[in-house]
């Protein structure tokens, strides 16, 4: 599925009532005291405990699955277990780690939205969390897969950098294809990269990291060799488990090899 006009399209089916309920008290509340760095949602005891429950599975995963770079940033930048994060407490950790802000929003950003705001140091953030009934995986960015997998992430200056480099490049594209070829690119890497450490395959992607379910599927997952041509020619449906990852042999090499496609595009 193509991302190019939007950031993560819902392709995941219909919703359950009470998750379309709560999703709009959510927006509601963004709309009213969202901004930078802003904290506008009450959770519920149920929420929190959803939250406790994912996060203390992945951080059972992520020593064994995740690359030495994320788990560093996950010592920079910890989350809490027993409840959900305060975006007010977070961003301003994060600022001053690496200078990025957090924007709660209240739907999907456009693309050229989602990724230009990288430039400005801010990454635009859900605030609802996926449906219980669907707990390992969200086909939507819900609050888990931004702040475990993203945000995380953006602790590790060398991200930050090329977030910020995706951003000022998508803010100066003048077609769709240029745009789609950066989101098959961002897809491939900061969401679905994998690095080979230690003989075998970790993840740095957000969408991986997130993931229990595709966590436990990295080792049957059919992998290739990292290639920026290969991943704009692939496609990929962010409704169901990851058919196909591309794994470079490091993450300096990944990081030489996105910042040589941008200055291209």
């Amino acid at each position: 599925m193509s991302r190019a006009s939007e950031h993560h399209v819902h392709a995941g089916g219909r919703l359950d009532e009470p998750c379309t309920r709560r999703r709009k008290e959510i927006a509601e509340a963004i709309r009213r005291a969202g901004g930078l760095n802003s904290h506008p949602v009450t959770y519920s005891a149920e929420e929190d405990l959803l939250w406790a429950t994912m996060a203390s599975r992945l951080n059972a995963l992520h020593p064994r699955v995740a690359s030495s770079r994320y788990l560093r940033a996950k010592e920079r930048l910890p989350l809490p277990v027993t409840h959900t994060p305060r975006i007010d407490d977070l961003g301003q950790r994060l600022d001053s780690l690496t200078g990025f802000r957090l924007l709660p929003v209240d739907g999907l950003a456009p693309a050229k939205e989602f990724y230009g705001r990288f430039a400005d140091d801010i990454f635009s953030t859900t605030m609802y969390l996926r449906c219980p009934s669907r707990p390992h995986y969200s086909p939507e960015p819900d609050m888990l897969h931004e702040l475990v997998g993203h945000v995380v992430m953006l602790a590790d200056p060398l991200f930050a950098d090329l977030y910020r480099l995706f951003g000022k490049v998508a803010n100066n594209v003048t077609s769709e294809q240029e745009l789609q070829a950066i989101s098959q690119v961002f897809w491939f890497t900061m969401e679905t990269g994998l690095v080979q450490e230690d003989g075998r395959a970790k993840a740095y992607g957000a969408a991986l990291l997130s993931s229990s379910g595709e966590l436990a599927k990295i080792d049957t997952c059919r992998v290739e060799k990292f290639s920026i041509q290969r991943m704009i020619e692939s496609d990929y449906d962010i409704s169901t488990y990851q058919g196909k990852l591309f794994i470079a042999q490091s993450i300096d090499e990944m990081a030489d090899e996105i910042r040589s496609f941008l200055a291209r595009a």
